[in-house]
This record gives C-alpha cells, sequence and structure tokens, in this order.
C-alpha cells in the first residue's frame, strides 16, 4: 500500500509524477473503466433479451460449447461476489466509487449469465453485444489490474482480480466461437459464413477464409461462392424501393434521390459511424508525431514508460485505423449491393410497362450496363465531402496552433481549388451526358449490326459497317477527349494540392519570420506539415472524385428519365392465368366507351390510334370481333394490319373512339418478327407454363415441328440462339405459334405467322391449327390472323379489309366476293414444299449444323485455363500495353519517375530548410527562393505528366483496343457469330469497354504513381532508420504471400463477376425485344422473378468483390500499423543516434503510406477488374476469322466479265470440321442464265446461295465464277462482284444516299451519281414517299433513315434494298427469299423489275412464288443439300413423275 498517490482520490485522469508519471488515478477508473461499461451493458441488455425472448432455440443444448460457455460464465459470475466481498472488507484505500463498481459488475455478471444462454441456443451467430462488451471489460480490467500490482494491493485481491481477467478473455474466447456445426436445421447450416460469424469475423473478414482457401487451391465455380446474407438478398427492400417510386412525386426535384434516401436510409447513414471514428484516429496523428520528435530532441528521460507510451500509441492508432477504415468500407459497400439491386428491379419494373414505342435496345443497355455502374462508382466516395470538410476544419485549427496567423495560406489555396473544381464539374455534367449518348449510339448500332451479320457479308457491306462502328467510336472517344480536357484541370489540382498548399504556407511563415516572426525548425516544421497531410491528402482524392460524381449524377439522372418515360395507360394484363380460369377485364376506354356484350371479343367503334403523339395511324376503325370466331385480317403492305393488332393488345393509343374487350383468361400474341429467347426449343414452346406432355405433343405435332426435332442431335432440347438465329425463319415462325397454342389462352392474336413457310407446310399448318378439325376451332378458341395467304379466306368466319389505315371493307367470304373484293391481290403463297407428303422437313442442313455450333468455337473467357484465372495472365497486361504504344509507354513512365523525384525532393529540402541557420535575412531569402524553384518545377513536371496521360495516353488506349475487338467481331466466321449469344456481345462493346475507358485508366495512373509514392516513402523510411530495412525483407516476404493468396482468388471473382452480368444483360435485352408479347401471354410476374434470379446470381461475386478488397486493405493497413511501430520502436531504443528530420519525414510519409496503399489496393483492384475485360477483348481479338487459312490471288481485271457460274463436286459446310450441308453438287450456270432454286424448307437453297458469298466452307470439289475459283478471290472482292438481295432488309445509320451507295469511296464499287439514285428510288415507287418526308430544302436523297422502321412499311423497305440492287453492277444477282414477306402487289412490282433491270445479269433466285420462274432458263430442284431434279421449268411440267410439277400442282398454278 505504498503506492497510493494524493491524486487518486481525484477524477485525474492522469496521477501525475506519482507511479512513474504513467496510470491513471483510482477514481477514474472505477468511474470510467468499470461503472461506465456496466451500466452501458445493463441498459442494452433487456432490449437484446426481449428480442430473444420470442425466438426459438436454432441451436443444439446439449454440446461441449455450451457447456463451457455455462461453467465460465457462472465461474465469472461467482469471481464477481469474490470481489465485491474483498472489495467491500477491504481496509486498504478505496475510493467512493470502488464499491458501487463492483456492485455493478456483480450485476453485469449475471446478465452475461443469462444472455449467453439464450445467445447460444436462440442466435445463428455469436452475440455482437456480449462480445463488444466483453472486448471493452477486457481491456479495463487489464489496465485496472495493473494499477493495483502498481499500488501494491493484498495477495488476495491482486489474484481474484487476475482471475476475473482471465475468464474475461475465456469468455470472450468462447462467445466468439463459430456455432455453425450445432445448429439444428439444414437450412440454418446453409447459411452464408457472414450471417453467422462474430464481430470480430466480420470487422476482420474472418468469414472469408474459406474462400481464400478454394481459391487457392482450385478453379472456383458460381457454386462455390457463398450466397450473400438475406439482408442484401432481401425481396422486401427492392418492393419498398419500388413502391416508394410509385408514390413519389415526379414533379419535385430529384425524385429519385429522395426514394433512395427514404428507403435505404439507415444503411446509407450507417457508414457514418466508423468514418467518424477513422477521422478521429486520423486528427490525432499530428499530436503523435509532434511527440515523438520532442522525444527524440529532449534529454535522457526519467524512465522509459513515455517511450513506451508513444510506441502502444502508434501501434493502437494505426491498427484502429486499419479496422475503422475497413468497416466505413465494408459498410459502404453493403449499401452499394443493396442499391444496385433496387435500382436494377426497378429499371426492370419500368421495363415491362414501357410503351413499346419507346423501346431502344441500346439506350436501356447503357442504363443497365453503364449508368448504373456509374452511380455505384459514385456511392464509393459519398461519404467523403462531408468527412474531408470536418477533417479539413480540424486539420487547419491544429495548423494554426502550429503555425499562427499564414494557416489562412492554405485555406485561401484550397479554397480557389475547390471553386475551380466545382467550376469544371458543373461543366462536365453536359459534356457527360454528351458522351453516353455517343455511347448508347454505338453500343446500339453493333448490336443491330450483330443481329444483321448475314445481310452484312451477303451485301458485301463488312468494311463499310466497320468503318461506319469505328467512326461511331472515334465520335465517342472525342466527347471523351472534351470530357477529359476538364477534367485535366481538377486531376492536376488535385495532384499539386499538396504542393500548393505547401508553397503559399511556408512561403507566407518565412515572410512573416522576416518581419520578426518565429523561425523554422524541425519540431514546428514537421508539425505543421503532418497538419498539411491532413487536410491536403483527402482534399486530393476528393477534388479528383468530383468528376466522377458528377458523372454519377448524371447517369442517376439518366435513370431517373428513363423511370420517368411513358407506361402504358393501362397495362393490358396484369395478371398470370395458368388454367382457364375466367376473368372478366375492364374495358379500355378513348374518349367514349362501350361495354362489350357477352357474345363479342372485341368491339372497337370509331377508333383511332396513334402510336407517336398527334400522328395518327389508323382511323375510323368499327370492328366487332365474335367469341370463338376465326377473324382474318388481310390487306396490301403498310395498310394498317399490324398497328390494328397491337391497338387490339392495348400497345397503340386510343385517340377516339373506345375499345371493350371482355378476352377471358388472357391472350397469346404472335408477332410478325417473331421473339424467341436464346434456350432450348422445348423450353421457348412452354414458355412460363407448366409441364403438360400430352398436350405439347399435340402442340407441336399440329406445327409440323416433331419432323424437326428428329432431325436434331439434342431434338427439342437444342439451344436456339439469339433471336433464333440457328433456325430458318419458317421455323421460328411454328415455334412462335406452337408457344401461343401451349398457353391455351382462350384469345389467340397472329401477325403474318404463316409467311416463310413452304406450301405443304403452310397447309399443314393451317389445317392442323386453324382449319374446321384444328386444334383451335375444337376448343373454341377466339382467333384473329392478320395474313398475305388469302388463298385460305374461305375458311374465315369473318374478313376484314385494310387499306391506307382503315377498315374499307368487312364481312364473310361470300359477300366479300360478290363485291369483288381483290383477294389475289393481297395473296402472297409461300415458298414452295415437295406436296407428295404431308409431313415437311422443316430443318435446313445447313441451319442444323449452325444449331449445334458448340458455343466453345468461340474464344472467350470461359476458354482461360485455370492457371491464367488464378494467377493472372500478365499477357492481358502486354495486350493493354501494346495498345498504347512502346513511346507513349516510354513517356508515361520517364515522366512519372520526374514527377516522383521533384515531389521527394520537395520535402527534402524542407527539412533542409529546417536544420539550417536562418538567423539572417539573406540566408532566409536564398531558402525562400530555392524552396519557390523546386516546387515550381514540381508543379510542372506533374502538370505535363498529367496532361500526356489525359489527352494522349488514354485516347490512343481506349480506340485501339475497341477496334481489335471490333474487327475480330466484323471479320469473325459466320457459323461462330451465329452461334455467339446477343446479350455476350453487346456486353463486351458495353460492360468491357466501359471499364476500359473508365476503370482501366484511373486504376492505371493510380496504381502506378502510388506504387512509385511508397517506393519513395520505403527509401526515406530507410534513411531515417536504416535498421528498417531489415524488415523490408519480411515485409516483402508477407506481401508476396498475402497476394498469393489474395490475387488467385479475387482474379476469379472478378471474372465471375463479369460472367454474372452477363445472363442478366440478355435477360433485359430479350425482355425488351419482346415487351409486347410477355405482356399479351400475361407473363410479367414471371420475367420478374427471372430477373431476381439473375440479378441475385449477379450479387453473389459482386459483394464478394467488394469483401475481398477490403480484407486486403485491412490486411496491408495492418502490415503498416506493424511498420510505423517497429520505425516508432528503433527510435526510441536508438533515440541518440536517429536524425529527428528524416524521423519526421518518415512519419508524415506514413501518414500518406495508409492511405497510397489503401488507394494502390482499389486502384490494383480495379486495373486487375478492367484487365478482366481486356482479357475477355484479347480473347475474343483470336476469333478465327473468315480470312485466316485463305490464300487469295487478283483476278484478272474486270472479273467477272460474262457471270456464269460453276458448280463441281462441292461439298460444303459451316466449319472446317462440321457436317457436309452440300453434297457433291454439280451445276454449270451460263453468263446471263436465270436460275431458280427450290425445294421443300431445309433442302439446301440457301446454303448453296451461302457458298457464292464465302459464307461456307469448301471440304472439296470447287465453285467457279468465270472460270476462277472463289476459292482463290478475297472475300471482299468476291461479295463486291455479286450482287444480293436478302430475305431481311439491312440499313446503315445514315440518310437515303449513303444507304443506296454504302460503298462509297470503294475501290472495288464504282461511284453512283444522285441521279441514279433517283431514278432507282422512282422505279421502286418509293421517290415520292420519301420525298415527302424529306425537311424543307432538302430532297428524298437526304432523308434520314436512323429509325427506318417507323418511316418504311416491311415491303417498302425491301423495295428500298432492291433500289440499292439495281444501282450495283455485279453480272450476278441472287435473291435469297427477298419476297417471302410482301404482299402480291409488291411481290409483282419487284418481279417486274427484276426482270427490266437485271435482264443482262446472271440470276440466281430461291424461289418464293413458283409462277415467278416458269419463265426462268431453269430451275434447280434441291433435297437434302443435293440437286435432286434440274432443267427447263416448261419440260419439267410436261415430264410425269417431276419434283418440280408436283411443286407446282401443289400450289393450284398449273
Amino acid at each position: 500500500m505504498s503506492r497510493v498517490c494524493q491524486t487518486d482520490g481525484s477524477f485525474g485522469p492522469g496521477i501525475g509524477s506519482c507511479r512513474g508519471g504513467f496510470d491513471f488515478t483510482l477514481t477514474f477508473e472505477d468511474s470510467i473503466l468499470s461503472l461506465l461499461p456496466q451500466v452501458a451493458f445493463l441498459l442494452l441488455a433487456p432490449l437484446r433479451f426481449n428480442t430473444l425472448r420470442r425466438r426459438k432455440n436454432r441451436v443444439a443444448k446439449n454440446s461441449h460449447l455450451g457447456f463451457l460457455k455455462i461453467v465460465t460464465s457462472i465461474l465469472y459470475t461467482a469471481s464477481s461476489i469474490i470481489l465485491l466481498v474483498l472489495w467491500s472488507e477491504i481496509e486498504s484505500y478505496k475510493t467512493k466509487m470502488s464499491i458501487a463498481a463492483n456492485s455493478f459488475q456483480f450485476l453485469s455478471s449475471l446478465a452475461i449469465v443469462t444472455l449467453s444462454h439464450l445467445e447460444h441456443t436462440r442466435a445463428v451467430r455469436p452475440s455482437h453485444l456480449l462480445q463488444f462488451f466483453l472486448l471493452v471489460l477486457l481491456i479495463c480490467d487489464a489496465v485496472r489490474l495493473r494499477t493495483l500490482f502498481l499500488m501494491e494491493y493484498p495477495t488476495s485481491l491482486v489474484t481474484s482480480a487476475s482471475i476475473h481477467t482471465f475468464l474475461t478473455g475465456l469468455l470472450l474466447l468462447l462467445e466468439s466461437l463459430d456455432k455453425r456445426e450445432l445448429f439444428y436445421s439444414d437450412r440454418d447450416k446453409a447459411l452464408p459464413p457472414e450471417e453467422t460469424i462474430g464481430l470480430f469475423g466480420q470487422r476482420l473478414f474472418w468469414f472469408l477464409n474459406g474462400l481464400f482457401l478454394d481459391g487457392y487451391r482450385k478453379v472456383l465455380k458460381p457454386s462455390d461462392l457463398f450466397d450473400v446474407d438475406q439482408d442484401l438478398a432481401s425481396e422486401e427492400i427492392r418492393v419498398l424501393f419500388s413502391q416508394a417510386w410509385s408514390k413519389q412525386d415526379k414533379t419535385r426535384k430529384a425524385p429519385l434521390s429522395r426514394v433512395i434516401f427514404h428507403v435505404l436510409w439507415f444503411d446509407l447513414v450507417l457508414p457514418m459511424i466508423p468514418r467518424l471514428l477513422q477521422i478521429g484516429t486520423t486528427l490525432s496523428q499530428p499530436y503523435l508525431i509532434s511527440a515523438m520528435i520532442k522525444f527524440i530532441q529532449s534529454g535522457p528521460p526519467e524512465s522509459k514508460n513515455d517511450g513506451y507510451g508513444l510506441i502502444a500509441a502508434f501501434a493502437l492508432n494505426y491498427a484502429f485505423l486499419a479496422v475503422f477504415t475497413s468497416w466505413h468500407t465494408q459498410s459502404v459497400a453493403r449499401f452499394a449491393v443493396k442499391l444496385r439491386g433496387c435500382l436494377i428491379s426497378l429499371i426492370y419494373e419500368r421495363t415491362l410497362d414501357l410503351d413499346s414505342k419507346e423501346v431502344n435496345l441500346g439506350s436501356a443497355t447503357v442504363l443497365m450496363n453503364v449508368d448504373v455502374e456509374k452511380v455505384l462508382a459514385a456511392v464509393r466516395f459519398m461519404h467523403e465531402f462531408w468527412a474531408q470538410t470536418i477533417s479539413c476544419g480540424v486539420a487547419l485549427y491544429i495548423l494554426y496552433t502550429r503555425l499562427g496567423a499564414p494557416f489562412v495560406s492554405p485555406l485561401v489555396t484550397i479554397l480557389i481549388a475547390t471553386a475551380i473544381s466545382s467550376w469544371v464539374g458543373k461543366r462536365m455534367k453536359a459534356r457527360s451526358s454528351d458522351w453516353v449518348a455517343a455511347t448508347e449510339r454505338r453500343v446500339t448500332s453493333i448490336a443491330y449490326a450483330t443481329g444483321a451479320i448475314k445481310g452484312i457479308r451477303m451485301l458485301g457491306l463488312s468494311d463499310t459497317v466497320l468503318k461506319s462502328l469505328t467512326a461511331l467510336r472515334e465520335a465517342e472517344v472525342e466527347r471523351h477527349r472534351s470530357v477529359r480536357k476538364l477534367s485535366v484541370w481538377v486531376t492536376v489540382i488535385s495532384n499539386v494540392m499538396f504542393q500548393l498548399t505547401t508553397l503559399s504556407t511556408y512561403v507566407t511563415f518565412a515572410v512573416v519570420s522576416l518581419f520578426g516572426g518565429r523561425s523554422l525548425d524541425v519540431q514546428l516544421l514537421f508539425g505543421s506539415l503532418s497538419a498539411l497531410k491532413l487536410v491536403t491528402t483527402p482534399l486530393t482524392g476528393m477534388l479528383q472524385i468530383i468528376t466522377s460524381f458528377q458523372g454519377g449524377v448524371a447517369s442517376l439522372e439518366r435513370i431517373q428519365t428513363y423511370l420517368k418515360s411513358d407506361v402504358l395507360e393501362k397495362p393490358t394484363y396484369t395478371y398470370r392465368v395458368k388454367n382457364a380460369t375466367r376473368i372478366e377485364l375492364q374495358p379500355i376506354q378513348g374518349k367514349r366507351s362501350h361495354t362489350s356484350s357477352s357474345s363479342e371479343a372485341l368491339r372497337i367503334t370509331h377508333g383511332v390510334f396513334e402510336i407517336e403523339q398527334n400522328k395518327p395511324i389508323l382511323s375510323d376503325i368499327n370492328l366487332t370481333i365474335p367469341v370463338s370466331s376465326f377473324t382474318m385480317i388481310i390487306g396490301k403492305v403498310a395498310s394498317g394490319k399490324s398497328v390494328l393488332l397491337r391497338s387490339m393488345l392495348g400497345e397503340t393509343t386510343v385517340v377516339e373512339g373506345s375499345v371493350a374487350k371482355s378476352f377471358s383468361g388472357g391472350m397469346a400474341f404472335c408477332d410478325q418478327s417473331t421473339w424467341l429467347r436464346n434456350i432450348t426449343l422445348r423450353e421457348n414452346i412452354i414458355g412460363e407454363d407448366t409441364v403438360d406432355n400430352a398436350w405439347y405433343s399435340s402442340v407441336t405435332w399440329a406445327c409440323g415441328l416433331q419432323k424437326d426435332f428428329t432431325e436434331l442431335k439434342m431434338g427439342d432440347l437444342t439451344r436456339i440462339g439469339s433471336k433464333g438465329g440457328s433456325l430458318s425463319g419458317g421455323q421460328r415462325n411454328r415455334i412462335s405459334l406452337a408457344r401461343a397454342l401451349y398457353a391455351r389462352k382462350p384469345t389467340i392474336i397472329i401477325d403474318d405467322i404463316l409467311s416463310g413457310l413452304d406450301n405443304t407446310t403452310e397447309r399443314l399448318v393451317f389445317n392442323r391449327v386453324f382449319g374446321p378439325k384444328g386444334l383451335l376451332r375444337k376448343s373454341r378458341t377466339t382467333v384473329v390472323l392478320a395474313t398475305h395467304s388469302t388463298h385460305f379466306a374461305q375458311q374465315a368466319d369473318k374478313i376484314v379489309v385494310m387499306s391506307a389505315g382503315r377498315i374499307v371493307d368487312q364481312g364473310i367470304y361470300a359477300e366479300l366476293a360478290s363485291r369483288k373484293i381483290p383477294f389475289h391481290a393481297f395473296d402472297a403463297v409461300s415458298d414452295i414444299g415437295s406436296g407428295s407428303s404431308e409431313e415437311v422437313k422443316t430443318v435446313e442442313e445447313d441451319e442444323k449444323v449452325l444449331a449445334t455450333v458448340d458455343a466453345t468455337s468461340l474464344p472467350d473467357e470461359g476458354q482461360e485455363d485455370s492457371t491464367d484465372r488464378r494467377s493472372g495472365d500478365m499477357r492481358s497486361m502486354l495486350f493493354f500495353l501494346s495498345a498504347v504504344g512502346k513511346v507513349q509507354v516510354s513517356i508515361y513512365f520517364a515522366l512519372l519517375a520526374c514527377e516522383t523525384v521533384s515531389t521527394t525532393m520537395q520535402n527534402i529540402y524542407l527539412k533542409i530548410w529546417a536544420e539550417s541557420d536562418t538567423s539572417t535575412r539573406s540566408s532566409m531569402v536564398r531558402h525562400l527562393y530555392t524552396f519557390i524553384g523546386v516546387t515550381i518545377l514540381n508543379i510542372g513536371v506533374i502538370g505535363i505528366w498529367l496532361t500526356h496521360f489525359t489527352l494522349w495516353f488514354t485516347p490512343q488506349m481506349s480506340l485501339v483496343l475497341h477496334s481489335r475487338q471490333l474487327y475480330a467481331l466484323m471479320m469473325a466466321k459466320f457459323s461462330i457469330l451465329v452461334s455467339t449469344d446477343t446479350g455476350n456481345v453487346t456486353n463486351r462493346f458495353s460492360q468491357d469497354i466501359v471499364l476500359v475507358d473508365n476503370q482501366l485508366q484511373g486504376s492505371w495512373i493510380n496504381a502506378t504513381s502510388c506504387a512509385f509514392l511508397i517506393l519513395s516513402n520505403v527509401i526515406i523510411l530507410c534513411l531515417a532508420t536504416p535498421q528498417v530495412a531489415a524488415c523490408i525483407p519480411f515485409l516483402c516476404a508477407a506481401s508476396y504471400l498475402i497476394q498469393r493468396v489474395y490475387l488467385r482468388t479475387s482474379r476469379q471473382i472478378r471474372l465471375m463477376d463479369l460472367e454474372a452480368k452477363a445472363p442478366l444483360c440478355t435477360h433485359f435485352l430479350e425482355t425488351l425485344a419482346g415487351i409486347v408479347t410477355i405482356r399479351s401471354f400475361g407473363w410479367p410476374d414471371d420475367y420478374r422473378r427471372k430477373n431476381k434470379v439473375h440479378l441475385d446470381q449477379s450479387q453473389i461475386p459482386f459483394y464478394l468483390l467488394f469483401a475481398i478488397q477490403n480484407w486486403l486493405n485491412l490486411v496491408l493497413e495492418l502490415m503498416v500499423a506493424g511498420l510505423i511501430t517497429i520505425l516508432v520502436g528503433l527510435g526510441v531504443s536508438l533515440r541518440s543516434k536517429v536524425d529527428a528530420g528524416y524521423l519526421g519525414l518518415a512519419l508524415i510519409g506514413t501518414m500518406d503510406l495508409g492511405f497510397f496503399i489503401r488507394l494502390l489496393v482499389i486502384s490494383w483492384t480495379d486495373l486487375e477488374t478492367s484487365l478482366s475485360a481486356v482479357a475477355r477483348i484479347r480473347h475474343f481479338s483470336k476469333t478465327p476469322s473468315e480470312h485466316q487459312d485463305r490464300v487469295t490471288s487478283d483476278p484478272p481485271t474486270g472479273w467477272p466479265l460474262t457471270g456464269s457460274v460453276q458448280f463441281k463436286s462441292l461439298v460444303a459446310s459451316y466449319t472446317e470440321e462440321g457436317k457436309s450441308v452440300l453434297h457433291g453438287v454439280d451445276l454449270d450456270i451460263k453468263a446471263g442464265e436465270k436460275i431458280g432454286l427450290c425445294g421443300r424448307t431445309g433442302s439446301g437453297k440457301s446454303s448453296l446461295v451461302a457458298t457464292l458469298f464465302g459464307l461456307l466452307h469448301h471440304q472439296s470439289g470447287s465453285l467457279l465464277i468465270d472460270g476462277v475459283s472463289t476459292d482463290s478471290v478475297a472475300l471482299d472482292v468476291l461479295r463486291s462482284k455479286v450482287t444480293a438481295l436478302p430475305q431481311e432488309p439491312f440499313f446503315l445509320r445514315g440518310n437515303v444516299r449513303h444507304n443506296l451507295d454504302p460503298w462509297q469511296h470503294s475501290a472495288q464499287r464504282l461511284p453512283v451519281s444522285d441521279q441514279e439514285m433517283k431514278l432507282a428510288l422512282k422505279r421502286v415507287e418509293l421517290w415520292d414517299k420519301l420525298s415527302n418526308a424529306a425537311e424543307p430544302g432538302q430532297t428524298a436523297l437526304d432523308v434520314s433513315l436512323d429509325h427506318v422502321d417507323s418511316l418504311l412499311s416491311q415491303g417498302e423497305r425491301q423495295l428500298f434494298c432492291l433500289a440499292r440492287a439495281i444501282l450495283m453492277v455485279g453480272k450476278i444477282v441472287v435473291l435469297d427469299e427477298a419476297t417471302s414477306s410482301v404482299d402480291a402487289a409488291t411481290d409483282r412490282l419487284m418481279q417486274e423489275i427484276l426482270r427490266s433491270a437485271f435482264a443482262d445479269r446472271t440470276i440466281i433466285a430461291i424461289a418464293h412464288r413458283l409462277d415467278t420462274i416458269l419463265d426462268f432458263d431453269r430451275v434447280v430442284v434441291m433435297d437434302s443439300g443435293r440437286i435432286a431434279e434440274i432443267g427447263a421449268p416448261s419440260k419439267l411440267l410436261k415430264t410425269e413423275g417431276s419434283l418440280f410439277k408436283a411443286l407446282v400442282e401443289s400450289q393450284g398454278k398449273h
């Protein structure tokens, strides 16, 4: 008891000079370290009791862990009782608070016993409350135990206190252990580890240990990743977000931001707690550095306690800083994950209600892949603005206490820099919007070109489209450059902020010193310099994120605009019916409304409909559709048939009149442009209905699909490719029809679904589906069919005749025939069939090959070997640098080295100045001028370095990487493109390119500059205390081990993140493309569920990517804490040998070291994410080109002069090792000869034509044009010599002139004059329509075709393509079912033009109507890839048993 001090009775907290001057007073310990935490726990415990009381047991009671907890907590309570008794009876010194503190300790021990038991049995995770409380108690008890030893209390009390402290630690250990193996239910055992881990495990990221172990040992698969916890995956929060948006007043400012704060306010505010703690630990660092410098410069201390205290203070400060920083970033990450889920769900929700005229695949893709990512990038730094404002304010106060009045100089500098950055940020918004719009145009164009790749190849437009898309990319990069020109100002200012504030501060200080102020010394220098670091380091990051934050705000506004876009006034269906339940729908009303009678499925009265505002398309529509009737709508091309059907669906605006509907049980809809998903045939047909094998068999039989299934290796389990790209048009139509039939809706609306079918298949499908004994008649389904197949009109209950947007007549067939309605004028007999069998083989051999092309034929990220996925691929880094070029890379690193050296020299010169004698005016002025020169040089080098990077380095990289991927896409083999998912391609040119344009550039400069700065700091550390150099090898070894573990996992997670986003993107694109179909079937809820599944799957790697990054931040900052502890420890132990100046510089550097390591980690992580995109680009750029292995030579001048074509025993396939689709074809076509190709669907007609354009691989035999083998001719030359008219019209962005002559400036094509274009358009009867659409002062040739679908009908678009063909000068003309989707009148016009305009050319035509080739020189009948019959049509028609004769007779033409 000899160590009781006079101050022990006071609050203190310091004891003064007593007990070595390094202890707290006993009163402070009893009140603050004992009583306060006990009272706080006793206040919080009842709240937790109340929560656990309502839960059921989830953990086994009889377990070793539970038993140990009970025993330990009982012993803990017993020790509390013993301590209370000893303190009560002891005669030694005790304060007024001693008994009270021990009494509350006993009460809290009782609470611990009860709470520990409840927590163990009813909670799946260790108790956070108990863990935190026991940790605080353990620290406090340890401090009190030390005091008891120093005060020499009785042995019984000290021993009891020691045991109690031990039990506190033991109980803390037991309460921190995982209980997963003790759970009752398998559901609890399957919970993600983050949901079952304790407080320390969460803060130290122990739940990632298993993931890192798996990632190190093997190649990870999606099934290896644990799910995100329920809080992140909650559907409830997304529903609340959607409901909040629907209730939000959209007229108020920033409605979407208001919804975010309203719904996610807790997750938004939660990161503020660790951020405030982080600010507190950071702001204490200048005081620690000043104390350390003072300790080094002062004389020998009386005891070593001060030195030990400094070591402990530095260690705890930086350790807590590491924990608080990772806690903050993890909290922000959780908010970002929730926000991503809410935004994507809301965007998708709005998509399902979007007005069909507002559908824009490119815009929507940019929203999903670009804008959401930009918002999330901005969210990462959202708390920095208020946090850095507080930090800067307090740091400026610290600076004021050090320097006095000169603290104003950095404040003014900061205000000016902030004002400039804000000014730039405001102007950045408009330029960012222009940049995003340019991105949208490029992505939309690439998606369109990918879908029309066959037409592009046949027209020889690969180079033209490549140049067009490259021009769009160049325009996009130029828009980005305009953004960079502004951002470079902010970047330079933020990077020279420390130099500017240092210059202004110490120049001002020197001026004050010249007039009698203080002189600069080491302690003053480093105390003020550390405060300046606290001001400028966070400000540097904050100024840099202003532009990113502005970009995020702009993207949020774009999302908001999309969410506010027009929606259907009344969605057609808002329910889902799987059975035949009758549900009466409300009428969709216009200006007047009537209710249909029970015998009417639909009644339109005086209806006027429009798609675009104030542009009516249908007028004075009066129509009644009886229940269970078959109504046929006929009319010429562009008569308004499709718009009328969409009006029935509610997809147009009712301007006048009314639409009364009593469709019960929903509607099925078959669009003219068939919508299919990239799933199996079976899944497309079943759709969202339940499986009924008997009904499925009936439907596929009725649609003639069962024969198709037998021809496929995988049968109806064959994937069909994007948009059904591996199927013929007829197959797509029949699958769409089968889907509508399978749904068993009481009403079915069909838009020209019979087009593209050969005659026999058409009759078969019509009879089995629509005929008197067809499925629809048997089920008494209401049917509305718009068609050109008027030869079936007699079987309709009612016929509606459309013309120019009006109903010109309606009635039964007999009535209309009596009124001389020209049915034949609307007829368009489909492609011919064999006529020899009712069952028709409907799968072309070539298309079967495409349907079974393995997706792995496309070089993709999935083909990366396991080593690349785990250990990374340096080749991607080299690929990226090669895109920049050796010269630019060399300049960049040279400037970076100069920047690092000049920055270090400024700090070293400040040290020299502080240590020098500045008592004379001349020496002060000399140092001042030298310092100004060094600083200006440093600022100049930084400005040059950043300007070079921003305006030269990055644009070069952006253009080259995109051009390599785009070239690979446009030149890839045709079979690969057909088998490639459109969503995959779109994701590459949106998500991956966004990473290249944004994240790759920022992460590269941050990673490289941070690496150089860290290296310079390490060098200064070694100069300050050379002994630290001995630790460097160990730190390097630890860093190597960490990166080995971390990078193997992080690389794989990043790749999986990119891969998981592709299905989400594909589903979104498919939904947009089929929005009308989805709504008509009543499937929105099903598609919402699908979107939720894809979203949840993409959230897993997205969140884990954040988590492992934050883990690395924590580990590296703890390493920094260890390094600083060693540095301070060496400084204390080697105090007399340490240079205080270099030690100060080293400590100043370590203040930044944590920040720069953190920034390096973030940047390196982002860089690796971006390099994953680069790896995908690199792999894609290796896609086999159609030009590779092709040995070519220049053909004779003027080739082909005559246009003769010879097939010599040609065997061809789509791939080199694929199945043959043409078998030994021998055909000699003379110059100027007209050849008609016919045969049943699947006979090989399209394959034969495709060989003329180099789309197939010749396995044997040859194809000669004018005696020259096409294998020896370059593909662009070959395609320029053959005039093509594909089945699907293709248009480029631009005006009419550009689309008529898209080969301008091509060496292979002759220029076309405006007069020739005008004559061609007049010939196809489009000149007048285009002239009417022209703006004042323009001609028809200047009309934009960017939105051609709204300007020209399907038939008119085909006529436009015919005008383009007329202007081509090739001697060979190939027609690939070019008239399959036009009416009879348009077909006659096209046939007349073909015979007059191409009279002197060789024509090879796949016949659509057999009467159109009866005057051809010869016809070729194909069968199974072979020529089955050939001869003059007149001769074959006279030959008994002729296949051609049977085909003609089947159409009733002979």
